[in-house]
């Protein structure tokens, strides 16, 4: 499991229109510069999910070869019956086919949750695969490996969509950090507390472990660097990629408290070196808070909406 979290080392200039993330077991991650658009070449995909490649492109090519309307496809397969699966006009570093993130996606919850393996235990590596995705969803994920950020930091952003479509997606993982796995990561340090009679100062203790991992700092010296309320909520105020990290490690923590026994600040260290082995702890810079931000963008959008008498594709029930 230690390769499969690693986290990948990126390729800037792959090419002139692809970044290139790879983990330490040949698993390949890319991403279009210019768009976003993600995608795993097929011996990626076969190894981040435990697979030979043979057995990956021979389901890509049955999924292809289906006719969309009348298949026996498993329901994660049948969505993409008939179609490409592929990023159109790019190509991995042999030439082939790159597998598209939502096709990739399909096929770690088949190897997870479906396919029959040869022998005991041959689908662990999809089922942590699949942990790993479904909470962020496939293409942040990838982005995460990759590289690729949006421009969503500029002070006066060039389109006001884009900058719509890069609140959405940081205002979506600050919700899953808030909601899920900072929640499930005090559930696992709650249970923990209760079995070995410790002082309620654990939970603090592990949110702090949080701070100094990723930052060095604690929650109130950030806060003070940063001229923050003290009773502000300091991830309401990171970019998308520090949430994500944040994400990531209180659920990898919660696995280490609630299947090994770990003590929950020593769970955040090895989820630490797990995900990222080489990381060094520095500020994360803060931006405008993002519920302010979503107010902001559904107000302008809305008078967008008005002044122009048309529907603009901006969905206001973020």
């Amino acid at each position: 499991m230690g390769q499969l979290l690693k986290k990948s080392g990126n390729e800037q200039n792959f090419s002139k229109d692809l970044l290139r993330g790879v983990d330490q077991d040949g698993a390949e991650y890319f991403t279009v510069k210019t768009t976003g658009e993600s995608g795993m070449s097929h011996r990626g995909l076969a190894r981040f999910v435990g697979k030979v490649q043979e057995s990956v492109s021979k389901l890509i090519k049955k999924v292809r070869a289906s006719d969309p309307n009348n298949n026996n496809l498993l329901p994660c397969l049948q969505p993409f019956a008939g179609m490409r699966l592929t990023l159109a006009g790019y190509s991995d570093g042999q030439g082939r086919d790159i597998v598209e993130d939502g096709f990739c996606a399909a096929v770690v919850e088949y190897y997870a949750k479906w396919s029959k393996p040869r022998q005991p235990g041959g689908n662990v590596k999809a089922q942590q695969a699949l942990r790993l995705i479904q909470h962020l969803g496939m293409r942040v994920f990838i982005h995460q490996k990759t590289g690729w950020k949006t421009n969503s930091g500029s002070p006066i952003p060039n389109d006001f969509e884009q900058e719509f479509a890069a609140h959405k997606q940081r205002f979506t993982v600050r919700q899953i950090l808030k909601l899920e796995d900072h929640r499930e990561l005090m559930s696992a340090v709650q249970r923990w507390q209760q079995k070995h009679s410790a002082s309620r100062r654990i939970f603090a203790d592990t949110n702090d472990a949080l701070n100094k991992c990723l930052q060095g700092l604690k929650a109130r010296e950030i806060k003070r660097q940063n001229q923050l309320s003290q009773h502000a909520a300091i991830r309401d105020y990171y970019d998308t990629r520090p949430l994500i990290e944040y994400s990531v490690l209180s659920k990898l923590a919660a696995n280490q408290i609630r299947y090994h026994d770990v003590h929950p600040v020593e769970a955040v260290d090895k989820a630490l070196d797990l995900y990222m082995p080489t990381h060094k702890a520095e500020p994360i810079p803060v931006i405008e808070n993002v519920n302010k931000a979503d107010k902001r963008l559904k107000a302008e959008a809305k008078q967008r909406r008005l002044a122009a008498g048309i529907q603009l594709s901006l969905p206001l029930n973020i």
